[in-house]
Order: structure tokens, then sequence, then C-alpha cells
């Protein structure tokens, strides 16, 4: 979750590994925490597949929240009980995540309710449709859960105009761009009758086990919900941000404008990477991987046979009707059958692999245009699969290019993979199977682009310079984060260096979240440099993946510590060189 203390993982690193059993009176601490967490994040819960929560939202009160503050410091206390010298060496991961993930959630907690939850993406508003998208709809019970939490939107929004006018007394608000593109979600969400909400689209064919008269019970009491809860709130919602909010809302992009602005963005550089640098130290990373990838563009384009700049050749595969898609379902077809052709291929470089499926479908029209492509995790218990949620927004003005490794990044062996593996691990503590490092998973799917060769999906000149456009596309989030956030750069400036308004929009509504990729796939690599060199022609990539994966997501320097054991393992200097296949993604 967020920077560990390279020294504390030292410590807890380099105590001898043992056969001793898992502490019973530590496990028993993860398990109380972890129900306590799920009481108190019911869409969480949702999320993972479990019900006896899906009928409330969290609890956004000052009470609550205070509340929450003194559990977290109840847990850290009971943590610091333990003699580390005494835990087997996963009791000893699982001790410091903990540990990690309380601290760094006490410490921002006040940024993440009062600042980040105004969000186009994943805000306070679109955490509502999103988890109606991911209840279960099988029994009476689950539409009656639907039913609840309908009528409890208006305390929710309630709650959350409350914790939005304390921070507009602290001074601490989103830009008047970022509320500007919520309240016209907010208005296409509402708009829509009962009929045609994607909120009551799980009443459109109900399970024979609900019964007929039960059915049009529930979807007549369902509706009522909507009609006399639901968009009464969504529009007092509306109109607090628009009349109350946006007049307060700040004029510069970057969160560091803010009074304590500059620990802001340190906390969220560290939140999200997990590494100590500085925004500085990230910005020069990120020019010189757009460097470094612009010259294999050029050689890329050149033996395509192209007359041109990379550049042009790019605007070429982007406009070129042989390139582009003609409606959605063509869309949808062409990426379903991209996944299908890697999954008989990933034996060869992995040991493991999920049980749970993956399905691909498009992101939902009133959200389409703002949103990205986005994963969502299966339900653990298997109820749900995951999705690849697939912005197929004017598909006609989208290339296929650079899609191949768009598949690779979101289902397997990308965030698909490495998240169901995640849930799948049995032997670990409930916690961890949701642990949440965000360099290390995005930092995976991005590493996981890598492998398209190898994979044989990158087929012709054109699949090669979408995925390395792919990676410098997250090469210049680096640049372009630290430059909306540290740099001065004005919001206009953003998007002529990347191009995208609607990417920077999200850089700025959300600051330290696009320096993940990156940075987690420059670590994974070079570990797998450090591995390849380590073992020579005995390297395996299976090993060197069953490394990375096989204890869920980490924070880098863990992470760093947890793979150069398998990698200390190797002969120093290797034997010959590493095959092309295994070595697929070093440099």
């Amino acid at each position: 979750m967020g920077r560990m203390r390279l020294a504390s993982i030292a410590l807890v690193l380099s105590l001898p590994m043992s056969a001793q059993p898992n502490n019973p009176d530590l496990h028993e601490l993860f398990g109380r925490y972890f129900e306590e967490y799920l009481r108190e994040n019911p869409e969480e819960a949702t999320s993972l597949g479990r019900t006896e929560h899906n009928g409330r939202w969290r609890d956004w009160s000052p009470d609550a929240l205070d509340r929450w503050r003194g559990r977290m410091q109840h847990y850290l206390n009971e943590l610091r009980g333990y003699s580390l010298s005494e835990l087997n060496r996963q009791d000893r991961i699982s001790w410091q995540l903990l540990k990690d993930r309380l601290e760094t959630e006490a410490e921002g907690l006040d940024y993440q309710a009062g600042l980040i939850r105004v969000n186009q993406l994943f805000g306070l508003h679109t955490t509502v449709l999103l988890t109606v998208r991911e209840m279960p709809f099988r029994t009476p019970s689950d539409y009656e859960h639907l039913i609840e939490r309908l009528h409890a939107v208006p305390g929710y929004v309630r709650q959350n105009i409350a914790l939005l006018r304390e921070a507009i007394r602290e001074g601490r608000t989103q830009p008047a761009r970022v509320v500007d593109l919520i309240v016209r979600q907010l208005d296409a969400q509402a708009q829509p009758g009962p009929d045609q909400t994607p909120l009551l689209a799980s009443f459109t064919s109900t399970p024979a086990s609900v019964g007929e008269s039960r059915a049009d019970d529930l979807g007549t009491r369902a509706r009522q919900a909507y009609e006399q809860s639901f968009r009464p709130a969504w529009r007092s919602l509306r109109q607090f941000l628009a009349d109350e909010y946006a007049p307060n809302a700040r004029d510069e992009p970057a969160v560091t404008s803010l009074e304590n602005g500059a620990e802001i963005y340190r906390h969220f550089i560290r939140y999200h990477t997990s590494l100590p640098h500085t925004a500085e130290e990230i910005h020069e990373i990120g020019r010189s991987e757009v460097a470094r990838i612009d010259r294999a563009m050029e050689s890329v384009a050149e033996a395509a046979g192209f007359e041109g700049t990379s550049a042009e050749y790019e605007r070429h595969l982007m406009t070129d009707p042989r390139y582009l898609f003609s409606d959605k379902r063509s869309m949808l077809a062409y990426h379903r059958d991209l996944a299908m052709r890697v999954a008989p291929e990933l034996p060869r470089f992995f040991r493991r692999l999920p049980r749970h499926p993956v399905g691909i479908r498009a992101i939902p029209p009133d959200r389409e245009a703002v949103s990205a492509s986005n994963y969502n995790a299966p339900a653990a218990d298997g109820s749900r699969p995951g999705w690849f949620n697939l912005k197929a927004y004017m598909p006609e003005r989208q290339s296929r290019f650079d899609k191949p490794a768009l598949v690779l990044h979101e289902t397997s062996p990308g965030h698909h993979l490495q998240i169901a593996l995640q849930l799948e691990m049995d032997s670990l503590p409930e916690f961890r199977k949701v642990y949440h490092s965000t360099a290390y998973i995005e930092g995976w799917a991005l590493y996981a682009e890598s492998l398209g060769g190898a994979l044989g999906v990158y087929d012709d000149h054109a699949s090669r310079f979408g995925a390395l456009e792919s990676e410098r596309f997250r090469a210049r989030r680096l640049v372009t984060d630290t430059g909306l956030h540290a740099m001065g750069w004005s919001r206009q400036q953003a998007i002529e260096f990347l191009g995208d308004e609607s990417e920077v929009d999200r850089y700025i509504a959300w600051p330290g979240q696009a320096l993940a990729y990156k940075m987690g796939q420059l670590e994974i690599l070079a570990l797998k440099t450090a591995a390849c060199e380590a073992y020579g022609e005995g390297f395996d990539v299976r090993d060197f993946h069953a490394a990375v994966l096989g204890n869920g997501p980490l924070p880098l320097d863990m992470l760093r510590e947890q793979v150069g054991e398998y990698i200390s393992r190797g002969e120093a200097g290797g034997r010959g060189r590493c095959t092309e296949d295994a070595t697929a993604g070093v440099r």
C-alpha cells in the first residue's frame, strides 16, 4: 500500500527462516481486522462476493471516521506486541503488510475522504453505480439488498456533502474542471427513467428462483426507491457540486497549490509507488524512458518500410481505415479473440494459472466518454468472473494497432492472471488476498505487455509499434503527473505533451496514481535482468514469475527483498545466456 521503511523491511526479511507453524493469535488478529474492515467498507465486501453487507453503504459521518481511526490505532498497537523472531516467514510478511496498510490508511484518510473521492473515474458517485454492477442477483434477498441500498443513497449523499463542506472550509478542493466533469456525469446518471437506468438492469430478467409475483413486487418497490430516493439524492448532489463546491474549487491543476499540498503529493507518491523517490527524480526517469522508447519506435517504423517519422507512422495507424473498428460489436469481438489466442500459450510462462474466468464487456454509455479501459476482479467465491471493461467509445475512431497490448494488460497475463491468483492463495490470511499495492499491480500489468512477442500476439510491425506506444504512454505519465503537480505545468501544457485531454484530467483529479505503472514495471524488469544474469541458460521464466507472484502484491522495496532470495539461489554469473522467450522484456 504505501512506502515501506527500508530498514524495517531489512529487519523483517533478514530474520532466519524456519519451519515454525503459523502463529494462531496473530492469525486471529488478521481475521478480526479483515472482518471489521469489510463491515466498515461494505462496497469492498460486495466486490469480493461477500453479501452480508450488501444492503448499505459505508458510513462517512465524522463519528464513523473517528471510530475507524481509533480501530486502526488499536490494531497497530496489537501488532507491536509480537516478536518478529518468533514468527515464520509468511507471518512476518503478513505482519509487515498489515502494519504498513494501517499506517498508510491512517495517514491519508482525510485526503481520500475529502479530496480524492471527488473524482470522475472512481469517485463517491461512480462508487454507487460500480458497486451495484457487482452485486449478485440470484435470490429475493439479493434484490432486497438493492432496494435497501437505493433507499440508503440519500443518507450516503448527505454524509458526503457534509464531508465536502468541511473540505471547502479547510481549503482542500479539486479543480473546477474536475467538478464540471462530475456534474455532467450526475446529469447523465439521473436522467434515465426506472426502465432505462443500469441500476435496475437486473430486473429485466429475474431468475426463476425469485418467482413471477415476487419479481413483480420487487420491481415495483425498486422503481419507487429509484424515483423517490436515488434520483432526488443525485440531483441534490449535483446541485451542491454546481452551486456550492464549484465556486470554491481551486483554479490551479496542481495539488501542490493547496495548503500543505507538497506533503499531500509526497503522500500520494509514496502511496502509489511504495518507493522513496522525489517528484523530480521520477520526472527525469520518465523523460529518459520516453527518449529510449522514441528511438525504438523509430526503428519499428523504419523496419515497416514506412517513409516518414514514427509520429507520422502512428498517425497512419490511427487513421488508416484498415485498422479502424466499424462498431462496438466488432471491437468487442476483436478483443475477445485476442484473449482466446493468448490462453493456450500461458503454460509456457506460468506454472500456475487462475481458476477464475475473465470476460470482456464495454463500459456503459454514461461513463464511456471519460473512463479509461479497466479491470474488475472476480468474486473470491467464484460467483462473479473477472471483467475487462473496454472503452468502446466512438469505435470508428479507434485503431487496432495498440489493442493487443491492452488485452495483455487487462486480462492474462496481466491484471486478471495476477489478481485471480492472489484471490486463490488459500494458505494466506484473507486480508492478503485483497491487499493492494498500486505499483506492484499496475507494474505487473505493464510488464505483462512486454510478453506479447513471445506469446505470439505482436505478429506484425503495427502491433509491435502499438506495444511500444503503450509503454511510452506510461513513461509520459511520469513526466505529466509530476509536471502538473510539482513542476508548475498548466493543464494545456500537459495536454500538449501527452496528447490526451481526458487522461490529463485523470491525473489532475488523482495525483500520483499514474506513476505506479512505469515505476512498477521498471522494478520487475530490473529483477528479471538480475535473475537472468544469475541463472544464465538455467533461467526458467516460470520460476521467476512464481517468485514475483508467489506472495501476492508487495510494496516494491519488499518485492525486491523477496525476489532477491530467489535470485541469490542462482549460480553467480550463470552459464550461457537466457533464451529469447525467457527474457522477453529485458533490455
